[in-house]
């Protein structure tokens, strides 16, 4: 919460203070404030890329809508949006922390996602066909919605409804709705150039 507020430029004896405790004490069991700025990442963020995420796409005894409001139900169970407001300081004060964590949400959240939709729509596994561009770029609109109504609930506070786990099935819905054409689009596309294109590696 400290740095969310303050901003990464805030010195770690103001932690410190605020905590009550000596700097050296900090400095005990952290050798540098990087190391202690990538274990409050860490703590925040590892629950939200856990491997729940994948295990939760792929029950498929579910339909696919269940499985994807179960994935962010679980990615937003957060109730003080400690994370959302992280990632936007990180990004405000030029910390490397919104490029690591789209790495980690790409391999751990987006590709699975795809995958799931793939399957559910009948196209071929990613083994196959290397993921595109443009269904990747449709996964992140779906996770934009989601991390947007984050945004407007815990850093704005203009949110509309008390319960976002019914705003945020409305978005997976209306997504699914229309998604399964277009990622056959993509597929159907000749030449793989544009959105039809692999995503880079």
């Amino acid at each position: 919460m400290f740095f969310a507020e303050e901003g990464f430029s805030a010195s770690t004896r103001d932690l410190a203070d605020r905590l009550g405790v000596r700097q050296a004490l900090l400095y005990k069991y952290y050798p540098s404030k990087e190391a202690l700025l990538d274990s409050i990442f860490e703590t925040v963020f590892s629950e939200q890329l856990s491997m729940e995420c994948t295990n939760l796409l792929q029950d498929s005894n579910k339909p696919l809508l269940e499985r994807i409001c179960a994935l962010y139900a679980h990615y937003v169970r957060e109730r003080d949006g400690i994370g959302v407001r992280l990632f936007l300081r990180a990004a405000l004060d030029h910390y490397p922390l919104p490029k690591r964590m789209a790495e980690a949400q790409r391999h751990k959240l987006m590709i699975p996602l795809i995958a799931a939709l793939r399957a559910d729509s009948g196209l071929k596994p990613i083994d196959e066909v290397p993921v595109l561009i443009g269904e990747y770029e449709l996964a992140l609109m779906l996770h934009g919605s989601v991390v947007f109504n984050q945004i407007r609930t815990h850093v704005y506070g203009l949110a509309l409804v008390e319960d976002s786990r019914s705003l945020i099935r409305l978005y997976i819905a209306t997504f699914l709705d229309g998604v399964r054409g277009q990622l056959r689009q993509l597929h159907d596309a000749k030449g793989g150039e544009g959105l039809s294109a692999p995503l880079p590696a």
